[in-house]
Order: structure tokens, then C-alpha cells, then sequence
């Protein structure tokens, strides 16, 4: 196991002595946390939270959760407040070092609160389900007929993630993460319910896709699985296997934050920072920013990675019913872009090829550049105690300038270092408008939802490529020299050069009706109409949605069933002789499953079957020139699992498996019953941490986790099998009020594999060892 620049004997001598030392630390104060909650029993998001006559407290989450450390020993007085609820206080009795679990119940009317009720509760910290974004209407998971999964701020925090690849492969059926290919940019790209998809969505509105981004102000990411085209548009920012969206980190009432810093293999050097503060006396204007700088080097022999990210926010609560969000995203990203092709290296395995996973084959100075900033505006308004309305508005701007190292084999040991320079920029724009509302017709309740959507997209984009040289298993470590590459490209014309210019107007409404207690039906629709300007092409598109749940035990177990439609605007292939329009792709997505909340939360778990077949499917294929056609129909069907526990205090499980069969079922003859590139039929993840709940060495903890992803295929033609890979990652952790130490080891058998994104590959991170110091104010 390498480690550069890392004495780990050192470090460990600084966690014992950190452990040994904790209960100096903390004298004569105490922690509150707990969740808020509405009177109809609803997670309340947004509270300000914060302790009479100190500096101290907090805000609740998406979730209702809330947490507030260093309150003195005592009877203090806690008081909640927030945009749409009456201000109230409550006392409790602060005892020295006990964290006291609350969970509180708001009065949630447009008149003065009239009681305010605190309650113990046990807390499964890897299941925080409540949502706002997956359906845009205030549904419990349980009551909720599409299935998701939510990766935590405290899973993130003991993986020890400090990159989105590392966060994402932790929800159920998610495999082949990989840094993709597209336009310049050089975001993730990876397999879920056997389609290709990337992350495009934030705080559930749409971004540049295929650009890069860091996890330091990461609340939480969700994964809202199957065709999602109803609610969510094109396939701007979505896939017929699901979407992803980043939920990020919130301004609240009170000074607080932390800093950061990790070290370990590779000369990995990362530092990140959290600071929140009011701006005012009154606690109206909120200010919080998140911040990493991040340098690493690559596992192998060459490349070189060089972050900076800077996410500030600002929130402002001129009264009870108006809440006021801006905030901003920069981020700058330097690293590597290489990718395999072996399409004639006369082999069928990537076992095969004569490859050492020490060599990169690439240079440190040979990179891809990318820099993004982005803004995002919302307005809350409480219209009434039962109506509200969002207002968001999103922009987008992303320069990238790829050098894509193509390793074009000729045989199992030779490939050609063929570079692609993409000059791209990204300009995006997303307006949103939402309305949401609770009405009663008769005895059934109803939940709603209008909304419209504008989306604009703009890329210009100029695109060169050329033959470097060859290298090999002889000679690995074949010079680069960037004055001659630049000299080369200098003299080399374009392949490509133009711009997309491509636009969506949307309005979609959903209704959930709650027939009795235990059974509720959703029914949605959008109406979408696309643009494509530089293709003198436009499409509408109906898409409709429906659910429905019964509850065997209310708020405990639930069977569900839904109908979702996704689309895809496919825009004019423009080839060299002619022109060739498609018509839209429709993805239908049939699924019906069982749900549980059991045990106090002790116990979350979802298990589903899904069948998704996609008409007029579109594929890429290659004669003279890569070219598209609209043939067939293609099939993804399988059950997934995800179970999250806690079965005793300090000790917590997650784990998801997901079954994935997928095919083509009509088209040409050569293709038909193959499966479609990049999609293995099994995947598992799991995780499992144990913290010490008590003793002097309260917060030491350790974990273990898994992930297993199944061969798959190169491509269509199904000639080519990538392996299946077994990664095993362990933890050792100290969490303190004040501090957390941690240790993440990643890898630990050594597992040499490959992602797939078809067509082309790219080998993983050989094992690792992170440490991490964070201090907590």
C-alpha cells in the first residue's frame, strides 16, 4: 500500500491521544437534537433554532432534523421560528455532557403557536427519507409511489467522500461510475436501471450537465429512480433510469461551522471550511459559505488533480411569509482525461490486454480544464396557511477546454495516444415556477401541484483531434512533450466546429388524493415543447405519471404501485450527405413494490420490481461515419432492495442490491436479445459502522463496506465483457463534539478494475488510506 508524504504511525498516535484526552474537552456542556415537525405530523424544514442569550443554535434541515452542541449545563430556553409559523420558546434542563434527542411539534397555522411538545426518539441516521423534490409536494417515503433512495450527510462523513464519484456508487443499482465524455465537459457519468445518466439536477433544478463539481457543501444527494420526464422535463436533466439531485447546504439563525483537512496516498492535500453566520441582530439576513481546495495525484504514474470550489449562500426573512434564497457555485477543476478504446485489440475480455495498472499512459501535462459558475435565486411565499408558492431561477456559465487522451489499442499490448481538444462553453438558464396547495373535495384530501418551466441551453464548441505517437507494455512511460502537441494542434483545422442551441417550455400539474387514511392515488402530466434552433427542429410531448399506495399499517408498511413516462427530444443527425430527423423516444416504466418504516425507524426498507421498455429507441452505430438510427425497442427489467437499520444504538447498517435484466427486443436482427452496453445484471452496496455509545471512549467508531458490480458489455454487439470487481473499503473514526478524527481506507484487497461507459473504459484507484482532522465551532 503506498502512502506519500504521510506518516501514518504519527497519525495514529494523534487519534490516541485525541480519545485518551476527550473527556478534558466539553466540560459542563451539553447537545440537543431532534426533528421538527408540523402538527400534521410533517417534516418542518428551515426553523431557526437557537438558545436565549448565547450565540448558539441551528436550523432544521429538509428533513425537520436539527442539531445544536455546546449549549452550557442548565435550564436554558430554546426558541423556533420560521417563515409561515409563529414564533414559540420552550425550556429544557441542559445536562453536562448528554446529548438530549427532542423531536418537536409545531402548531402550523397562520395564528400564534399554542403548545409546543418534546418527545425522546431514537434516531436511524442513515434514513432520512422526507422530501420535498421527488415529488414537489410534501410526501412521506411511505406514502410516496416512486421508489429513491437518499445518501446522508452522515453516510458521506464516515466514507470520508471528498469527490462525487465516491458518494455516488452508495445507493442501490448505481454502478460504472466514471468521469464521461461530453462537449468539453468532464462530469460523471454511470449505469442505473441499465441506462446512461449523469448528475444534472440541484436542489431539484436543472445545471450544466456533464460539468464536474465537489461534495463540500453537500446537505445530501437523492436518487429518484426510473423515468422521471413527467416532473422533470427532457433529457437535458434526466435518464430513463432515474435522476440525481444534489440537495446542498442551508444558511441558519447562528454562528457555527468547521474546518476540514485530509492528507494520505497519492500526496492527496484537501482542505474544506463551513462558516455560518447571522448578518443582523435580528436574524433575518443568514450567510454561510463552503469552500475546499483540493490537490491530488493520480494513483498511477502520471496526472495530476487540482481543485478549487467556493459555495456561498445568502438567505433573507424580511417576515413570517416570505423566505429569500440566493446562492453560487465556482468551481475550477485541472486533471487527467483518459480513455480506452479497444475496439481492434483483438481481444474479448479486458483481462486480455497487456496492461499494467501503474501506467496511465498519459503526462502531467496533459489535462482538461474546466471552470463553472453558477446562480441559483429562490422565493418562498406562504400565499396562505394551505398555498405556496416557489419561485427559482437558475444560471448557469462553464468553460471547458478537454485534452482527451484516446488510447486507441491496435493490438493487446499498442495503442495509438490519440488527443482531442474540445473548446466548449456551457450557458445555461432554468426558470421555475411551482404552486402547491392542499384542498378538500368532500372527504378526500387532496395535495397539488402546478408548475411551468423554461430551459435554455447554449453551447458553442470547436473540436480537434490527431495521432501523437504510440505506446505500449515496451514502452509505458513514452515521453509527451507539450510544445510539440501544441505546435500539432496549431496545425491541424477542426473536425467540428458549431454550437447547440436547444430550448424547453414545460407546465405540469400533480395530484395526490387521498382517498381514505390508508389510500392515496397520484395522477400527473406535463405538456413539454422542445426547440433546437441550430436544427431548425421542434417537438411537444405529452408525458404522464400515475401512483397510487396503500398503507397496510399506517406510517409502518406500504404497497405501492406506478405508470411513469419518460421522453427524450432526439435532435437531427447532420451528416455529410444528408439529413435525418427522429422522432421522440418515450420511456414507460411499469413498477409495484412494498415499503416499510418499522421498529420506532429503527428499520427503512423498499424492495420494488420494475419493467421499462423504450420505444423508438435510438443507437448509435458506425459505417463511413458514426451515425444514429431510430430501429427497435429496447427492454430494462429487475427488483432492487435497500434496506437501512439501526438495530441497536451506535450500530448502523445500509445496504441495496439491484437485479437488472436488459435487452433489446425489436430492431435489427444482429442486435435483438443482445444487452445494451454498460449494463451488469447484478450490483450490491453495503455499509456498516459501529459507534461507541458510551464509556470514556464515547465516539470511536469503526466501519466496513462493499461494492460489488457484475461483468458487462463494451458494446451493443455484446463481443467485448468487461469483469465483474469486488471493492472492499473499511473506517476508523473518532467523533467528538468539538472534533472528529477519522481514518478511510478504500480498496483494501488491491482490486484492479474497470468502468465501462461503452465504447470506451477507464481503470479505477488501486488502494488508498485518506486521514482526516475536522474541527467543529
Amino acid at each position: 500500500m503506498k502512502i506519500t508524504n504521510f506518516n501514518l504511525l504519527n497519525f495514529l498516535t494523534l487519534v490516541v491521544v485525541f480519545c485518551c484526552t476527550s473527556t478534558v474537552f466539553g466540560q459542563d456542556t451539553g447537545v440537543i437534537e431532534g426533528k421538527v415537525y408540523t402538527n400534521d405530523s410533517k417534516p418542518a424544514s428551515g426553523v431557526n433554532i437557537f438558545i436565549e442569550n448565547t450565540k448558539l443554535g441551528g436550523v432544521s434541515d429538509t428533513n425537520g432534523e436539527y442539531s445544536i452542541k455546546n449549549i452550557p449545563q442548565g435550564e436554558q430556553t430554546i426558541v423556533f421560528s420560521v417563515v409561515g409559523l409563529s414564533k414559540k420558546s420552550v425550556t429544557v434542563n441542559i445536562t453536562s455532557g448528554v446529548t438530549i434527542m427532542n423531536d418537536v411539534f409545531l402548531q402550523a397555522s397562520s395564528q400564534a403557536l399554542e403548545e409546543v411538545v418534546l418527545n425522546v426518539k431514537k434516531e436511524n441516521k442513515f434514513d432520512r427519507k422526507e422530501t420535498l423534490y421527488v415529488a414537489r409536494l410534501p410526501l412521506k417515503n411511505i406514502e410516496n409511489p416512486q421508489v429513491y433512495s437518499v445518501i446522508t450527510k452522515d453516510l458521506l462523513q464516515e466514507l470520508q467522500v471528498n469527490d462525487i464519484q465516491g458518494a455516488i456508487q452508495n445507493a442501490p443499482g448505481i454502478n460504472n461510475v466514471m468521469q464521461g465524455i461530453g462537449s468539453g465537459g468532464v462530469g460523471l457519468n454511470f449505469i442505473m436501471r441499465g441506462f446512461s445518466a449523469d448528475i444534472a439536477m440541484r436542489n431539484g433544478v436543472g445545471t450544466a450537465f456533464r460539468t464536474g463539481t465537489d461534495p463540500a457543501n453537500l446537505e445530501r444527494i437523492e436518487v429518484i429512480k426510473g423515468p422521471s420526464g413527467t416532473l422533470f422535463g427532457t433529457n437535458m436533466v434526466s435518464s430513463y433510469g432515474g435522476v440525481v439531485n444534489r440537495v446542498t447546504k442551508k444558511a441558519y439563525a447562528n454562528f457555527g461551522g468547521s474546518v476540514e483537512y485530509s492528507t494520505g496516498s497519492n500526496n492527496l492535500s484537501r482542505i474544506a471550511a463551513d462558516l455560518n453566520t447571522p448578518l443582523n441582530e435580528e436574524k433575518t439576513v443568514l450567510f454561510r459559505v463552503n469552500a475546499s481546495k483540493h490537490n491530488e495525484h493520480s494513483f498511477q504514474d502520471y496526472g495530476l488533480i487540482r481543485n478549487l470550489f467556493i459555495a456561498p449562500t445568502l438567505t433573507y426573512r424580511p417576515n413570517e411569509r416570505l423566505e429569500l434564497n440566493v446562492e453560487a457555485e465556482f468551481y475550477k477543476n485541472d486533471a487527467p482525461s483518459t480513455y480506452f478504446n479497444v475496439g481492434r485489440a483483438g481481444v474479448s475480455n479486458a483481462d486480455d490486454l497487456n496492461y499494467n495498472f501503474e501506467y496511465s499512459y498519459g503526462s502531467d501535462y496533459l489535462s482538461s480544464t474546466s471552470e463553472s459558475f453558477n446562480i441559483f435565486a429562490e422565493a418562498k411565499y406562504k400565499i396562505s396557511e394551505n398555498w405556496t408558492s416557489q419561485t427559482v431561477v437558475s444560471t448557469s456559465n462553464v468553460d471547458n477546454n478537454a485534452n482527451y487522451l484516446f488510447l486507441d489499442f491496435l493490438n493487446k499490448s499498442d495503442a495509438e495516444r490519440r488527443i482531442m481538444n474540445l473548446e466548449a462553453q456551457f450557458y445555461t438558464t432554468q426558470v421555475q415556477q411551482n404552486i402547491t396547495g392542499k384542498f378538500d373535495i368532500g372527504f378526500v384530501k387532496n395535495k397539488i401541484l402546478i408548475g411551468a418551466d423554461y430551459y435554455h441551453l447554449r453551447t458553442p464548441f470547436r473540436r480537434t483531434q490527431f495521432v501523437y505517437d504510440t505506446i505500449g507494455y515496451a514502452n509505458p512511460q513514452a515521453d509527451f512533450n507539450r510544445k510539440r502537441y501544441d505546435l500539432i494542434l496549431g496545425e491541424t483545422e477542426a473536425f467540428r466546429v458549431g454550437q447547440r442551441d436547444q430550448s424547453s417550455v414545460g407546465a405540469y400539474v400533480s395530484n395526490v388524493a387521498e382517498l381514505t387514511k390508508k389510500l392515496s392515488v397520484m395522477a400527473s402530466l406535463r405538456v413539454d415543447h422542445f426547440n433546437d434552433k441550430e436544427g431548425d427542429f421542434d417537438q411537444t410531448t405529452f408525458s404522464p405519471k400515475f401512483g397510487a399506495v396503500y398503507q397496510i399499517v399506517e406510517d409502518k408498511l406500504s404497497v405501492f404501485g406506478n405508470y411513469m413516462d419518460g421522453f427524450s427530444n432526439v435532435s437531427p443527425d447532420v451528416l455529410s450527405d444528408r439529413t435525418v430527423r427522429f422522432n421522440p423516444e418515450h420511456a414507460i416504466q411499469i413498477e409495484g413494490g412494498i415499503k416499510a418504516e418499522l421498529f420506532d425507524n429503527k428499520l427503512s426498507a423498499t424492495f420494488s420490481y420494475y419493467n421499462i421498455t423504450v420505444r423508438d429507441a435510438v443507437r448509435w452505430i458506425r459505417g463511413d461515419e458514426w451515425y444514429r438510427i431510430q430501429d427497435g425497442e429496447r427492454g430494462s427489467k429487475g427488483f432492487e432492495l435497500e434496506v437501512i437499520a439501526n438495530p441497536i444504538k451506535g450500530w448502523n447498517i445500509v445496504a441495496g442490491y439491484a437485479n437488472n435484466k436488459s435487452e433489446y427486443l425489436e430492431g435489427d436482427e444482429s442486435i435483438v436479445g443482445n444487452t445494451p452496453f454498460a449494463a451488469p445484471e447484478n450490483t450490491l452496496n453495503f455499509w456498516t459502522s459501529y459507534k461507541l455509545p458510551k464509556s470514556v471512549l464515547k465516539g470511536l467508531g469503526f466501519g466496513f463496506g462493499a461494492n460489488y458490480t457484475d461483468e458487462s458489455f463494451l458494446s451493443d454487439a455484446n463481443t467485448f465483457t468487461v469483469p465483474s470487481y469486488t471493492v472492499l473499503n473499511s473506517a476508523l473514526f473518532y467523533d467528538h463534539k468539538d472534533f472528529r478524527v477519522g481514518l478511510k481506507f478504500n480498496n483494501i484487497t488491491n482490486e484492479k478494475y474497470w468502468a465501462n461507459m461503452g465504447t470506451y473504459l477507464q481503470p479505477q484507484r488501486e488502494n488508498t488510506v485518506i486521514a482526516s482532522f475536522m474541527y467543529k465551532f
